[in-house]
């Protein structure tokens, strides 16, 4: 007995069908894993980079309250010191006014600056962290991945079968014959 060439196309084109069904939904199933894996990784960066940004902020602040301790310490040792040479040459008066006046300005004035320069750091910081989250949030993938239909792959499949058996039949017996007129019958 022999196998009606048919039928073995037949069996081909659903195993092609079933086989190419079967890829698509794994090929679907890793890219929604592996855009979760990348999204998952590009926040990781960014609270890495967050803490970096936070470790940066607590050094800028601890770095300026440093410097005012110290700009302070040095503000009273030159006015101690003045005051001393002052009194041990026993001058007194406006030229010991002046210079005391003068060294709390410049004092006055190391402190400004240190000032601005740690609100220009921390704005440099805040800008840091603006730019991080907002790259975070552009960077994430929401790229919608579809899915293979299962009715899509039975439609093809029906489709692919009808045409093999229509070509091992007859013209007049064809099923794409006979669907065209019972289509054309329904328009009518």
């Amino acid at each position: 007995m022999t196998m009606n060439p048919m039928y073995a196309q037949m069996g081909l084109d659903i195993g092609t069908s079933v086989t190419s069904f079967a890829n698509q939904s794994i090929a679907s199933s890793l890219q929604a894993k592996l855009q979760k894996y990348r999204n998952r990784m590009l926040e990781v960066s960014a609270a890495m980079n967050r803490r970096v940004i936070t470790l940066n902020e607590i050094a800028t602040r601890d770095a300026s309250i440093r410097m005012s301790w110290e700009l302070q310490k040095t503000g009273a040792q030159d006015q101690g010191s003045a005051e001393v040479s002052a009194a041990a040459a026993g001058v007194s008066g406006n030229n010991v006014d002046a210079t005391m006046r003068g060294l709390r300005s410049s004092a006055l004035g190391a402190q400004a600056a240190r000032k601005s320069r740690f609100k220009q750091e921390m704005r440099s910081h805040f800008n840091e962290r603006i730019n991080n989250n907002v790259g975070a949030i552009m960077g994430k993938d929401i790229q919608v991945h579809s899915r293979p239909s299962l009715l899509s792959a039975a439609i093809g499949l029906g489709g692919t079968l009808m045409d093999t058996y229509d070509a091992d039949q007859p013209d007049g017996e064809k099923l794409g014959d006979s669907f065209e007129k019972t289509t054309k019958a329904w328009w009518e």
